[in-house]
Parts: C-alpha cells; sequence; structure tokens
C-alpha cells in the first residue's frame, strides 16, 4: 500500500499540455502530447512539434530504484528486478502459478522497499519481505524459498568470513 495522495490541491492539467518540455527531434521546439497508451513499465506519446507540425512518438519508462542490498560479507549492489523475477520464477518452476503473478510479486516487494524509503536494504530484510510474499502467493514456493536461505532457527543463512556460502544451489534446467 502506497501513501494516500490527494490529487485535489494541485490544480487540474488541461489536455494536450505537458509536464515536461520535449524538444522536436527535427527542429527542436517545444512538442504537445496528441496521444498516451500505457503498459507495464513503459508510456507510448505520440507527439507533435509546436512549430514544424511533424509527429514523433516517445516511449517513458520509470527509472530504476536506487535501492542498494547489503549483501552478508557487507558489499552493496545495486537492488535487481531481475536477479529476483529469476529466482521466483525458479521457486515457482512445475507449480501453478503464472509468470504474471511471479513478475507483480517482485514489482509489489520493489514499490513497498521504494515506499518505505528505504536507501539501502540488507540481503537479510530483502529474504523476510520476499518469504511473506511467497506464503501469500503459494505456500510450497515459500517452503522451497526458506528451505535453500533459511537455517533451522528461521534465520538467513550466514556464512563465516572466507567460507563458501550455506546456501544449496537451485537446479538450472
Amino acid at each position: 500500500m502506497g501513501p494516500n495522495i490527494s490529487f485535489t490541491k494541485y490544480p487540474a492539467i488541461p489536455p494536450g499540455y505537458t509536464l515536461s518540455s520535449v524538444e522536436c527531434p527535427y527542429c527542436g521546439s517545444d512538442s504537445r502530447v496528441l496521444d498516451s497508451r500505457g503498459g507495464r513499465d513503459t508510456v507510448r506519446r505520440r507527439r507533435e512539434c509546436l512549430a514544424c507540425a511533424r509527429r514523433f512518438t516517445t516511449y517513458e519508462r520509470l527509472a530504476p530504484s536506487e535501492i542498494r542490498v547489503v549483501k552478508r560479507d557487507g558489499a552493496t549492489e545495486p537492488f535487481s528486478r531481475e536477479k529476483l523475477t529469476q529466482l521466483v520464477e525458479r521457486l515457482a518452476r512445475e507449480r501453478p502459478v503464472a509468470r504474471k503473478a511471479c513478475a507483480d510479486l517482485v514489482r509489489g516487494l520493489e514499490a513497498e522497499l521504494v515506499d518505505a524509503g528505504l536507501a539501502t536494504v540488507t540481503s537479510s530484510q530483502l529474504a523476510d519481505r520476499l518469504l511473506a510474499r511467497l506464503g501469500e502467493l503459494d505456500p510450497l514456493m515459500a517452503r522451497r524459498f526458506a528451505s535453500n536461505y533459511l537455517g533451522e532457527d528461521g534465520t538467513v543463512r550466514t556464512a563465516p568470513p572466507n567460507q563458501p556460502s550455506p546456501q544449496l544451489s537451485f537446479p538450472i534446467k
């Protein structure tokens, strides 16, 4: 759940008005939006130049999140939706779970982290949040994840420094 935002305090945006100026690729003048079509992660906008009247198409997508994941060894890396999606799809193998549901789960988890205002998250916090969401989607997927990433005490498995990871490897067939 995101924050409750009320748009009543913002003035109405007139039709054909663009919030940010997009220059015409032909003459460099400002353009206006003729048509917008939204997709999963992108918005396609058909535009017309106000000076030369030529038409062109722009595609807009969300910038990647700036969340950093702190690994067990202390190293940090950028949050990767693709990496998490691959993990969830491996967990869903041979289960009656649609790929769209897997992608939605990961997208929702990323949105939860962004909405919480977290700049960094530890891999164990990420694992806990993922486990909770997996339990709602498919209990067997949650058990698969837990058997691989969690120890007997319910915490994320960690290895002593300079030792191989105690996690089991999922077959990638």
